[in-house]
């Protein structure tokens, strides 16, 4: 739902809970007037851009001591008069000062509704507000990069610009040339299929970047597997670099998969402990090697790790021989314990989980795929969310659709309808003429105050 632009808007812009500082923010045309009626300090002067520090009262008794930050519209980030409020972090005085603020005119502000108000007030376009929103809730490094230049450079957007063009230019020869035929030459269909491929090569470039930065905004799933008291349990911990899995010298002590979360060359990991693998007849260790291969057939990756003193058993070729061979890392563990002499398997990496010898071979061998699945073209380090590469879709669907009409012998201003509606998409994806739903589903997924 559209919300109205009119009404001066106010939220706690910090996270719930105890913290020394607490942010509430005012976005709208009365936000300095609000603020000012509840804000006292010896001297009365104020300029935008600068902090004064004062008191929070309400009807002359002092609620708490602040600071307060002006912006003027459209110097602001919503691009009307921003006002923001840093008090002390505690949760009753934060929400006491933003009651003072609805009771002297404010309204309590919907999700997103700051971000909504800058992109309304063409301070951002839609892509830039849908990086504002990865900014906040990313886990990955990488993508974070991508959504700070794309707010900062606005790499999408000029991306999509540069196709647009192309495509208007295109769609006013061919217009131009109908509408005026004794003035303007029809252009050479040659060229209009020429100029096509140009723009169909431009969104498959960025379908493809979405494709291989999938990974890197929803990360991926690495599943450790072997058979029971392989070390499965203690390669966990120490690649979380902490005690979360139970260890101990009784084989099958972990009955179900557990999963955690760590950062590898800049991608979020789901790294996930599974119960081991053997012939049993057990019921219950039976589920939990039933979600061991479910966990592993969701992974991107798995380690398999083999107990090294102990050898490569038939079992263990069993259950290697169903696992995808390039997306496994096969572990010799316990190398510690290796009597002199033993079989070395060239494509295994030997480690010892208890003495943490080889752990940093693991980890580079966790980075060496990683990177080989994410591999970035410099000119194209864009990580597209669902909606924007829906549109893409759609875009590069029509833009095929006007390349079979310009190829065939059908009139040329059939070639016109799929432009105009390529056109359209690409000015959705952008937010240039878009539906309140599309935007309500973009806004919604905001925080409070934001």
């Amino acid at each position: 739902m559209m919300l109205s632009m009119d009404t001066t808007i106010a939220a706690i812009a910090t996270a719930r809970g105890q913290a020394s500082v607490a942010v509430i923010r005012l976005s709208g045309q009365d936000a300095w007037s609000i603020a000012s009626a509840i804000f006292s300090r010896k001297k009365a002067q104020f300029k935008p851009g600068r902090f004064y520090h004062g008191w929070i009262n309400e009807d002359g008794t002092i609620i708490d001591e602040v600071l307060l930050l002006i912006f003027k519209g459209p110097n602001s980030y919503t691009g009307d008069d921003v006002v923001e409020i840093h008090c002390h972090g505690g949760e009753a005085i934060s929400h006491k000062i933003l009651r003072l603020c609805v009771k002297h005119g404010a309204r309590l502000a919907q999700p997103g509704e700051f971000t909504q108000r800058a992109y309304l007030n063409g301070k951002m376009d839609l892509t830039q507000a849908e990086s504002v929103m990865d900014l906040i809730s990313t886990r990955s490094e990488r993508l974070l990069a991508q959504a700070s230049a794309n707010l900062h450079n606005r790499s999408l957007g000029t991306y999509i610009d540069t196709i647009s063009k192309d495509l208007l230019d295109l769609q006013a020869q061919i217009v131009a040339s109908i509408d005026f035929p004794e003035e303007v030459d029809e252009p050479e269909r040659a060229l209009i299929a020429q100029k096509l491929d140009e723009c169909l090569t431009g969104i498959s470039r960025l379908k493809e970047s979405a494709q291989r930065n999938r990974m890197i905004r929803e990360g991926l799933k690495v599943a450790i597997l072997g058979m029971p008291n392989s070390g499965k349990s203690s390669l966990f911990n120490a690649l979380l670099s902490r005690e979360r899995s139970i260890v101990t010298d009784e084989a099958g002590t972990t009955r179900d998969v557990i999963t955690e979360t760590l950062d590898v060359d800049g991608i979020p990991i789901t790294l996930i402990d599974t119960a081991g693998i053997r012939e049993t007849r057990h019921s219950i260790e039976m589920m939990g090697i039933q979600r061991s291969w479910q966990a592993a057939s969701e992974a991107q990756i798995v380690l398999y790790l083999i107990d090294a003193p102990i050898g490569f058993l038939r079992y263990d070729n069993q259950i290697l021989s169903k696992l995808d061979p390039q997306t496994t890392i096969v572990v010799g563990n316990k190398k510690d314990l290796l009597p002199a002499g033993h079989k070395v398997y060239s494509n295994w990496i030997y480690a010892s989980v208890k003495t943490r010898e080889g752990l940093s071979e693991i980890y580079q061998a966790l980075q060496q795929k990683i990177r080989s699945m994410s591999q970035e073209d410099d000119h194209m380090a864009i990580s597209l969310n669902q909606r924007q590469i829906t549109c893409c879709e759609q875009v590069y669907e029509n833009l095929l659709h006007a390349q079979e009409a310009i190829q065939s012998t059908l009139p040329l201003d059939l070639v016109t309808l799929p432009l105009t509606d390529a056109l359209r998409k690409l000015d959705e994806l952008m937010g240039r003429d878009t539906t309140e739903e599309v935007l309500s589903n973009v806004f919604q997924r905001f925080c409070v105050g934001k």
